[in-house]
């Protein structure tokens, strides 16, 4: 018996330890996929996000959903399971951890500015200097903005447009988007001749490709400064911290001012 011991002994003596710790290994190398809903803004920004921080971190996947800012209110509060929340403004992040939905205060992760796309030909460079006076040339017949009750950007261009004294003289030519993006794609597929929307999107590919725009003044509208929480119900506390910290790091700054987003 004694003998049967020893010999089992010298088994687990002489066994890997990679053996013996297999199963934890097996478990640390599994994926863990972190959820984010994002303003509409960030659409073509965060994809060059997710791919540095997710090469720094092979074992987390980010998986991104891009939207309204108001309608991601809504489904948190009606218990979407995201983990982390990027709004295109400081009000409803700002709500829903007033509310008691949020792991600590909402941090701020960027600054927009807003601007008028056309199509490239459309305009002369005379006409595109003078955006208030561009709104009231004859061809243009419909004006695209996303809806102002829930994207922040929507909310900005009906200030500006209410500044700027237009916004009940042009009313009958809006068209409203579900979002920002949408608000490009239809003055991009000829559905509206101006769109407004966030300067992150008019410095895309696409966008600088197929287009050309003016900035809206700031002295317009009021600054449009991005906010994000951690949401309470993540289910990856530690795991959002990471990119969050990602996110607010000079490396992540630097990505994001190509796009016109400023800390």
């Amino acid at each position: 018996m004694r003998l049967l011991y020893f010999t089992f002994l010298s088994f687990l003596l002489l066994v890997p330890s990679s053996f013996v710790r297999g199963k934890d290994e097996r478990s640390n190398k599994q994926t863990t996929t972190l959820t984010v809903a994002a303003a509409a803004d960030l659409r073509f920004v965060m994809p060059e996000l997710v791919e540095i921080f997710q090469k720094k971190n092979p074992g987390i996947k980010i998986s991104v959903i891009y939207g309204a800012s108001g309608k991601f209110y809504e489904q948190i509060i009606r218990g979407a399971p995201f983990d982390l929340f990027l709004s295109a403004d400081k009000e409803y992040p700002s709500l829903l951890f007033s509310k008691g939905y949020s792991l600590g205060e909402p941090f701020k992760y960027a600054e927009g500015k807003l601007v008028l796309w056309m199509r490239k030909g459309l305009f002369t460079e005379e006409k595109r200097a003078q955006w208030k006076e561009l709104l009231l040339e004859d061809k243009v017949l419909k004006i695209a903005l996303a809806n102002p009750e829930r994207a922040p950007y929507g909310k900005a261009a009906k200030s500006a447009l209410v500044k700027a004294h237009l916004w009940d003289r042009l009313k009958e030519k809006f068209v409203f988007g579900e979002n920002v993006i949408q608000a490009f794609q239809f003055a991009e597929e000829k559905n509206a001749e101006v769109a407004f929307i966030p300067l992150s999107l008019a410095l895309s590919f696409k966008a600088k490709n197929e287009g050309e725009f003016v900035e809206v003044p700031q002295s317009f509208y009021s600054k449009i400064e991005q906010y994000g929480i951690i949401l309470k119900k993540t289910l990856n506390p530690i795991i959002a911290q990471k990119f969050k910290d990602f996110l607010l790091s000079e490396e992540s700054r630097v990505e994001l001012k190509k796009y016109g987003l400023y800390p």
